[in-house]
């Protein structure tokens, strides 16, 4: 049956590859922020752990400076993930049939199949939180010394992936406190805890040496800060979100099978029960007072959709096929919504506010930007947003690096990087790139404004965005805003 397995997740790993490389649409603000990150290799970076630049590093030195070269890592990820969906659920019911059907039922569920193309540091913490609690299971089961070293191992992985690994300690708690309170004799399990926590040392250093602005930010996101005060809209938003990221249509599924874990009360049931639970519950919290963006609590699904499977492939089989068609189908259309506009159906989800929106422009953009530094080739291109900055350096001929100056914006990685101090009052036009028009701050930096244009993108037959260029004469020195905020 493994084989089987294998080949049929290669296959879609292969038209993973083909989509990426035939589908008209560029790398994400974020990718390319990511793959910016791979040419100024650190030991962290100011908003997340080191390894998606390694991973980027590493596959861009194979396959170059391109959008498979970046993307290429989730859809690895995205098939190992089938893998150890398969595995994990073999181990837990005995049953290669259902093991083969949740690895398979995945692929109805939005979050993954985003996760397996579009690369961001959700992709690594999915694969290795999933990983982690693979391992943590076999390893309480059979207490080998092997697994819970690659317990260990897994863990310090999914913590430098994202922060957010971190719940996975009181998910190991709490079940041990309910099943297995003798694993807190073990030693084996607490040197798997000191593995894991060598791997935050490099971290850690690096916040001790930058003024723990990674802590910082952390504490700005989870809105630790200021008076707590309940914003329904927000939770409304983080509920739509969640249902939105795992399917509408299969969103009964998930409640049902978290209900009846509950009622049957299986060891099994409520171990892959407890992320999801843990996870859900602690962003929902969150978004009591604040924004919670919906593809935080993300990776702490993954054993819910091994659960959820395992119901439905025992119990309702025949039922859930039409749900899980219409979710497939929905998915299809997310990943090429043009197809809308064949079938006249554009109404359903107009270009202006298609998903897929933020991911065109960028490369033409650049080329038009491209062309215009060489008419200026004593220039430097910059903005004051980090998304336009990163696109540009990717996607721009010779990939300059683009500055990103703080006016009017948080703190970001850019502030860890060198500035503009080298251009100051010898000759250099700046090319300033954004999404508004230029503001009297950055002007006060040049001489003069010698030209501007306004670049508007065009996305299925409509124009969705547009952005402003503005070439600069003579740079004297701009005025950056001090850090305030994180």
């Amino acid at each position: 049956m493994l084989k089987k397995v294998l080949i049929f997740h290669f296959f879609i790993l292969v038209l993973r590859v083909l989509y990426v490389l035939f589908r008209d649409i560029d790398l994400s603000p974020e990718e390319a922020q990511y793959w910016l990150w791979s040419k100024f290799l650190d030991l962290s970076y100011y908003s997340k752990p080191p390894l998606i630049a390694y991973l980027n590093f590493l596959s861009t030195s194979i396959l170059g400076d391109t959008e498979i070269g970046v993307r290429i890592n989730a859809i690895i990820l995205g098939f190992f993930i089938a893998i150890i969906t398969y595995v994990f659920s073999k181990e837990l019911f005995k049953d290669e049939k259902v093991a083969f059907f949740n690895s398979v039922f995945i692929y109805a569920v939005p979050a993954y199949d985003i996760a397996s193309v579009i690369f961001l540091t959700d992709t690594p913490l999915a694969f290795f939180y999933l990983l982690l609690s693979y391992l943590f299971y076999k390893s309480v089961k059979e207490n080998k010394p092997f697994l819970w070293i690659m317990t260990g191992i897994s863990a310090g992985l999914a913590f430098l992936s994202k922060y957010s690994a971190v719940f996975f300690f009181p998910v190991a708690i709490v079940y041990l406190t309910i099943f297995s309170k003798e694993t807190f004799k073990n030693r084996w399990f607490y040197l798997s805890i000191l593995i894991a926590g060598i791997f935050t040392i490099p971290v850690i250093y690096w916040n001790f040496n930058n003024d723990f602005v990674s802590f910082k930010h952390v504490e700005k996101l989870s809105g630790a800060e200021g008076s707590f005060s309940i914003n329904l809209k927000h939770f409304g938003d983080y509920i739509l979100g969640q249902v939105g990221i795992n399917s509408l249509f299969l969103t009964p599924f998930f409640v049902y099978s978290l209900y009846k874990t509950f009622k049957d009360k299986d060891e099994r049931f409520i171990y892959l029960s407890l992320s999801p639970i843990v996870v859900f519950t602690f962003f929902g919290f969150m978004a009591l007072k604040k924004n919670v963006e919906a593809n935080w609590p993300a990776f702490g699904y993954s054993t819910l959709y091994i659960l959820t499977g395992y119901y439905i492939y025992t119990r309702f089989l025949k039922v859930a096929l039409i749900p899980m068609g219409l979710s497939i189908l929905s998915i299809l259309i997310l990943f090429y919504t043009p197809i809308l506009d064949s079938l006249g159906l554009t109404k359903i989800l107009p270009p202006k506010i298609d998903p897929t929106k933020r991911l065109v422009g960028w490369s033409e953009m650049a080329s038009f930007v491209s062309d215009l530094k060489k008419h200026y080739p004593k220039s430097f291109v910059f903005s004051d947003s980090y998304h336009i900055s990163s696109e540009m350096s990717f996607y721009m001929e010779g990939k300059p690096f683009v500055y990103c100056v703080r006016i009017d914006r948080r703190m970001n990685q850019w502030d860890l990087w060198e500035g503009l101090e080298k251009y100051e009052n010898k000759g250099y036009y700046g090319i300033y790139v954004a999404d508004h028009q230029i503001n009297e701050k950055v002007k006060s930096g040049f001489e003069s404004v010698e030209k501007h244009y306004t670049y508007r993108v065009k996305y299925r037959g409509e124009f969705v965005k547009d952005y402003y260029i503005y070439v600069l004469k003579n740079y004297k020195k701009l005025n950056e805003d001090p850090i305030t905020t994180y």
